[in-house]
């Protein structure tokens, strides 16, 4: 028989469980709650370093920006960057611009620069990309600008950071992701849009194993390319970020299809002990050729939204 002390008892005993059960059942809802709304490890890299610096897309040869948008569409789909402006450039030099970019974003803008002439070559790029630069800072007052450049639109970003890089009427350069640059020479493959006569014919200098660095990162054969970006390597802006990207597809040729290792990895000699930081990144197999690293290879565009707006 049960007294009335110990109902009591029982009743207490009762009334102490589920106190501890819902604090039991409290404390796990918190931790899982907790646990859910915590970032990844690269979430919360992207979110502690989010920049909000203009990012600007330069195409290269046979290209435009179609070759631009699967990278720009990504990093705006994960949260890093934000529409901003369609610069594009007429054939006798005009800058139109399309778009909005804010005074203060909360992402990076992005401005996405299309040439007239896809083939144009990576001289008349630079010249309109000073001008690109100098609108940017008069009438969108762009401080400070990172930059992506692919092929020739590597090489257009170098040539113009040499000459100009430090122009008060221009903003200042901070990161430049430089994917397949061909800093001493293309592959002579014979192409149906590869010049035949002219100037430009003569970019198309490099032969498949050819040419190799040598101990001091210099190439073995100087092209006039080359040449012209070793005369000018100390106006080169010397607090600028570089992430040299290049690809090998594997096949025998040392190359992408395009551009050899050699040519690319030549850009080390000349600003490595330039800048504030050079980071060399190579990728192979068959999403390594010329024209997929940018478009089509996701390896090679999380590695750039990650140097861009991930930690250093």
């Amino acid at each position: 028989m049960i007294t009335k002390r110990n109902k009591r008892l029982i009743a207490w005993t009762m009334a102490i469980g589920a106190i501890v059960v819902i604090l039991v059942l409290g404390m796990f809802m918190y931790l899982s709650k907790n646990s859910l709304d915590r970032p990844t490890s690269q979430q919360k890299t992207t979110a502690t370093n989010h920049s909000t610096t203009p990012v600007l897309f330069v195409h290269g040869w046979g290209a435009g920006l179609h070759s631009q948008m699967p990278l720009a569409k990504k990093a705006i789909r994960q949260g890093v960057a934000q529409k901003g402006l369609y610069v594009y450039v007429g054939p006798s030099g005009q800058v139109v611009m399309y778009g909005h970019l804010p005074r203060h974003p909360k992402k990076s803008p992005e401005i996405l620069v299309k040439f007239p002439n896809a083939y144009m070559g990576e001289f008349k790029e630079a010249a309109a990309l000073h001008k690109v630069l100098i609108m940017l800072k008069r009438h969108y007052h762009v401080t400070q600008y990172n930059a992506i450049g692919h092929s020739m639109g590597a090489y257009a970003l170098t040539i113009q950071s040499e000459r100009d890089g430090n122009s008060p009427q221009l903003p200042r350069v901070n990161k430049l992701v430089l994917i397949a640059g061909p800093y001493d020479g293309i592959l002579n493959r014979h192409k149906w849009d590869q010049p035949t006569s002219g100037a430009l014919s003569r970019l198309w200098d490099d032969r498949a194993g050819q040419n190799h660095l040598l101990r001091n990162g210099q190439p073995k054969i100087k092209h006039p390319e080359y040449q012209l970006l070793m005369k000018h390597r100390r106006q080169f802006p010397r607090q600028a970020h570089i992430l040299n990207i290049y690809g090998n597809v594997e096949n025998g040729t040392n190359s992408d299809g395009t551009v050899t290792v050699t040519s690319a990895l030549s850009l080390g000699s000349i600003l490595k002990d330039q800048v504030a930081s050079y980071q060399v990144r190579g990728f192979h197999g068959r999403l390594a050729k010329h024209p997929y690293l940018e478009s089509k290879n996701h390896r090679v565009q999380q590695t750039i939204i990650n140097y861009l707006w991930g930690a250093k």
